[in-house]
């Protein structure tokens, strides 16, 4: 295949938009990790924590994924930002179930428990993020303003 092909290029896209997701991600889940650590710390119920931990985050991830990693400023916040809300928000629920059982019946520390869990979620919500929230779709408005008919 030649160097500059399209799927080379699309590869290449990929490949950059994942790195970028990864350095948002390590922020955000230090942001969340921090935020959960203290929380358990000071006595605040591990899920939570959690919680409050995810929303923080989100708001920053939501910013940085749509400004830098998908360049997705010609979306709409009403379209990309629900979509963001409604992925965050199942990842949210996916960790907290994960994380209740690795404590409650695997019986390992809260804070190595959601240590283990950051990684396979952000590499999920990548993808799901990728596609869904911050690709366009046929005949969405390209930005935030409303739509004149």
């Amino acid at each position: 295949m030649a160097a500059d092909s399209p799927r080379r290029r699309i590869d290449a896209t990929i490949f950059r938009q994942f790195v970028k997701y990864g350095i948002v991600g390590v922020g955000n889940t230090a942001l969340t990790f921090v935020i959960y650590t203290v929380g358990v710390e000071i006595g605040v119920l591990y899920l939570l924590a959690l919680v409050v931990g995810y929303v923080a985050g989100g708001f920053n991830s939501y910013m940085f994924n749509r400004h830098w990693t998908f360049r997705a400023r010609h979306l709409s916040h009403a379209s990309s930002g629900g979509r963001f809300a409604l992925v965050q928000g199942c990842a949210i629920a996916a960790n907290l179930v994960l994380l209740y059982v690795l404590v409650h019946h695997l019986h390992v520390d809260k804070i190595v428990s959601q240590a283990l869990l950051s990684v396979p979620v952000v590499a999920i919500t990548f993808f799901i993020n990728r596609k869904w929230t911050f690709g366009r779709r046929p005949g969405e408005p390209l930005t935030s303003q409303p739509v004149v008919r």
